[in-house]
């Protein structure tokens, strides 16, 4: 009894560092390769624990390697976008500046009531009102109502509001980002252009973010915090 005390105590705490070491995500927000983690995490544990006769080190170091393996892979996506659409995958855009794309919702195996009754939990009750909606890579679908369809709007008093849409990012950490300039129609000569216009080098850039209204928002690395 006190072995199966001892031996429970000890990986829960493995476990408690193990999983603080890999973020403060909730289960819903969590990648593939987190999820995965963290169910062979919770296999491997259960080992010593119901089994007296197994050496503990036949969880340690299992959960260990998993740990391990899991903040490589952590750190290769973040700086490989390859890697990283092959692991995480990529956003989809389902509704962009206001229209359905069923393409991209057949793709997603999700049918339009499912979107509406994840649409409704966002706070839209109508197509019309969304002009962004994007599946994320860990499953989340983020919401951007078209300007004037909160209360207040621009709509109520008379005003036609200009739709800017979301802000794509151009460069990422001096590079360019190739998909969000395919998203706003520019090239790498425009990012360059645009950014040599207001006295920024490629290189020094953290992020340069364009709108669908062409608003350039350009953080230089020096005043990333």
């Amino acid at each position: 009894m006190a072995s199966i005390f001892l031996r429970t105590i000890l990986i829960y705490f493995i476990l408690l560092v193990s999983i603080r070491l890999m973020g403060k995500r909730q289960v819903g927000e969590l990648e593939v390769s987190e999820l995965v983690t963290t169910f062979l995490l919770s296999e491997l544990a259960v080992i010593p624990i119901s089994n007296e006769n197994a050496s503990i080190l036949h969880a340690v170091v299992p959960i260990l390697l998993l740990l391990s393996a899991e903040v490589i892979l952590s750190y290769v996506t973040s700086k490989n976008s390859v890697v990283r659409q092959l692991v995480i995958g990529k956003p989809s855009v389902i509704i962009k500046r206001g229209e359905l794309d069923m393409k991209e919702l057949k793709k997603l195996r999700m049918s339009v009531p499912e979107l509406m009754s994840e649409l409704r939990l966002k706070g839209a009750s109508t197509l019309s009102e969304v002009d962004y909606a994007i599946v994320e890579g860990n499953g989340q679908l983020s919401v951007f109502k078209c300007e004037g369809a909160s209360p207040v709007t621009a709509d109520d008093m008379g005003i036609k509001p200009t739709r800017r849409g979301i802000a794509h990012c151009v460069i990422v950490d001096g590079k360019f980002y190739d998909e969000g300039l395919s998203s706003v129609g520019h090239d790498r000569a425009w990012a360059e252009d645009t950014a040599r216009a207001r006295g920024a080098k490629i290189d020094d850039i953290c992020v340069m973010t364009v709108d669908d209204g062409d608003e350039v928002i350009i953080i230089r690395k020096e005043e990333k915090q």
